[in-house]
């Protein structure tokens, strides 16, 4: 009686085998003859083709426990773009924010604001300079200087350090004698302490005019304390010269963002490739009941940024008294 019912059991079982397989022939042939054999044969190997890289960036846990590759941290972008800056008070020398204050860097037509100093002690105010071709093939028209016209020194210094004119610089080391004229202007900075700076032309067009901002701090101090017609010129607005039979008409006017500012004592701003920009102001700033004389001097700002800096340099030179 057992073997019977073993023997049925087994009968049944092969009859549902034999009845899915044929289920199964029976729906693969439906598939093809709705679709065509092509299409069943590219939906497998569609579904066979796995992107190992995606599985990879889905599992993040896997990737940073056996990648070898180093991820290269953003460092943040400084508060003052410039690459040494130094405020300083005028009087006293204190020096309340720096960086990298002995870092030597071209300086551009900060230059000029030293120029104007040795043109102070090595020419006669009314000295008459005539412009020649070579003075006006310096990079620039600043000034609108024009052929064979005859300046006075002094009011050269108005085209110089207002408009920045390279004319100008040239103007006044063509007509001394160009390597005499150079020799007096680093003579001159190592007399007034400047022991990092060293100049090879009046306009600071060339990268090997440079300093650092410790020593244009100390130049700073003498121009406030022993010069100061040239801070004066360098803070007009604009200056108007008269036709007159040596010269033309002239309207200079000062290129400095301060230069409308009652604060304002004097500077003089610098830019080429080398340098960045750079800048010096001089300002007298109140805080509370006292005023301070500062400057603020700056190389090697980012293009476009010399002027926040000076703000930022201004803020945070106003939080540190506040807060002694």
């Amino acid at each position: 009686m057992v073997m019977h019912e073993n023997k049925y059991l087994l009968i049944t079982c092969c009859a549902l085998v034999l009845f899915a397989i044929t289920a199964r022939h029976t729906k693969i042939r439906e598939v093809i003859q709705t679709h065509g054999y092509g299409s069943v044969v590219q939906t497998e190997k569609r579904a066979a083709v796995i992107d190992e890289d995606v599985l990879i960036k889905d599992q993040p846990s896997a990737v940073s426990s056996t990648s070898t590759v180093a991820v290269k941290e953003q460092k943040p972008r400084p508060y003052v773009s410039a690459e040494s800056y130094i405020v300083g008070n005028l009087d006293t020398g204190q020096i309340y924010i720096s960086l990298d204050g002995r870092k030597v860097f071209p300086i551009a037509s900060v230059s000029k604001l030293y120029t104007a100093l040795v043109v102070q002690h090595l020419f006669d105010p009314e000295k008459k300079i005539k412009i020649t071709q070579s003075m006006l093939d310096a990079y620039g028209d600043a000034g609108k200087l024009v052929l064979d016209e005859e300046i006075t020194s002094e009011d050269l210094l108005y085209a110089l350090l207002l408009e920045s004119s390279n004319d100008a610089a040239e103007a006044y080391a063509q007509s001394f004698g160009y390597q005499e004229f150079m020799e007096e202007m680093n003579g001159f900075a190592k007399e007034i302490g400047l022991e990092q700076t060293s100049f090879r032309d009046a306009s600071g067009l060339s990268p090997y005019n440079v300093s650092n901002t410790t020593d244009l701090f100390t130049l700073s101090r003498y121009l406030y304390g022993y010069e100061r017609d040239i801070l004066k010129i360098s803070k007009t607005v604009e200056h108007d010269l008269a036709t007159t039979s040596e010269h033309n008409s002239h309207h200079f006017v000062n290129i400095n963002p301060y230069s409308a500012y009652s604060s304002f004592v004097g500077g003089k701003t610098g830019r080429t490739d080398e340098a960045k920009e750079s800048m010096i102001t001089l300002i007298k700033q109140e805080v509370g009941d006292e005023i301070y004389p500062i400057a603020i001097i700056l190389l090697r700002s980012e293009f476009g940024q010399r002027e926040i800096d000076t703000e930022k340099l201004l803020g945070l030179f106003v939080d540190k008294v506040e807060k002694k």
